[in-house]
């Protein structure tokens, strides 16, 4: 299946490195304007950027954390002002600080939720706005399968990531009738910088428990996002899609 993106504007926020990079990969390859947010890996932004750029492709950078209220608007403010619509938002930012529960401190448990869940709000609400303007558009937000199938250590993480599945279903219903359409896309253990400490840790076991015997590659995550922001996918929206290798089976 070919998909044409051409004509449409893209932000994937947390875009410069591991999922973020291959998403914005795949939708300057099927022809999006795409706009890299990105916090602190400047670097990895930049050569993104250029990689982007010397194939034929058209990609921006802003800098932001998705957390902070003004960063966001002034993102929202300069994409308004230079592409003048928003086609297609992927909510990909996101940290992971795991620790058992009775260790973990409050600042563990409010920046996991800040970054992964109050940070998908603040874009969903402001891309939404450009998008009711032109009565369409995608939203895909990346949970993850810890929200359904969680382990040790993980209940800041799985709580912002099933925040972020219950926000899609609830934005799908909302935003509908003018033509938006949010989905939720659910990586399984897919090989990262963000998970290598927990390949590290128990990659042996969790590979028995994956009925497709691999790990995920960024790949695998970012063609499921360009067909959700594509018109192929334009009655499908409020769902959760697992992308796991079987694992939440």
């Amino acid at each position: 299946m070919k998909i044409d993106l051409n004509d449409h504007v893209a932000l994937v926020t947390g875009g410069s490195r591991g999922i973020g990079r291959a998403i914005c990969t795949a939708l300057a390859e099927a022809g999006a304007r795409v706009l890299i947010n990105y916090r602190s890996a400047k670097d990895e932004a930049v050569s993104l950027r250029d990689e982007i750029t010397e194939a034929g492709g058209e990609a921006h950078l802003w800098q932001a954390d998705v957390a902070n209220f003004e960063a966001v608007k002034s993102m929202f403010d300069f994409l308004e002002a230079d592409f003048g619509r928003l086609d297609i938002l992927v909510n990909n930012a996101g940290i992971i600080k795991d620790t058992l529960l009775l260790s973990m401190k409050l600042d563990d448990w409010e920046r996991v939720i800040d970054a992964n869940l109050k940070g998908t709000f603040l874009c969903t609400r402001f891309g939404a706005e450009l998008m009711f303007r032109q009565r369409s558009g995608a939203i895909i937000n990346m949970s993850s399968v810890s929200a359904i199938r969680s382990s040790r250590g993980q209940t800041n993480y799985a709580a912002s990531k099933g925040g972020v599945i219950s926000f899609t279903r609830a934005c799908a219903t909302e935003l509908a009738s003018r033509g938006i359409r949010v989905n939720a896309v659910l990586p399984g253990f897919i090989e990262t910088d963000m998970t290598q400490r927990v390949m590290s840790r128990a990659g042996k076991q969790t590979l028995e428990r994956i009925p497709a015997g691999r790990f995920g590659q960024p790949q695998d995550i970012a063609g499921l996002v360009v067909f959700l922001a594509s018109r192929q996918a334009e009655y499908i929206t409020g769902q959760a899609i697992p992308v796991d290798g079987g694992l939440s089976i």
